[in-house]
């Protein structure tokens, strides 16, 4: 049996873009997500051992909590700007009436 990989692959693309790329507010959240996870992954290792003192434990622990804060910062980022677009919209709206 062979697996068909490219298939699989645009599969999964077309339900990361549907689940997490369509809206503002989503792509601002993701960006923000990948972004905690990326820090998290470069700075806790190092900082694991000395802050925690059970190293593997303490690290996932730091990773989850900073990607997690990364997430609803991003999420309210995204917000913002979707909501600032809506009022401006608005406001063009009520100009040409």
């Amino acid at each position: 049996m062979q697996f068909d990989y490219r298939a699989t692959a645009r599969f999964m693309a077309r339900q990361f873009v549907r689940l997490a790329w369509t809206t503002t507010q989503q792509k601002w959240t993701t960006s923000f997500v990948i972004a905690g996870l990326t820090l998290a992954t470069m700075i806790m290792p190092g900082l694991g051992i000395a802050v925690f003192g059970t190293a593997f434990a303490g690290w996932w622990f730091a990773v989850f909590l900073m990607t997690l804060v990364f997430g609803l910062v991003g999420n309210r980022v995204g917000v913002g700007k979707e909501k600032a677009t809506l009022l401006r919209k608005t406001q063009t709206d009520a100009r040409q009436d």
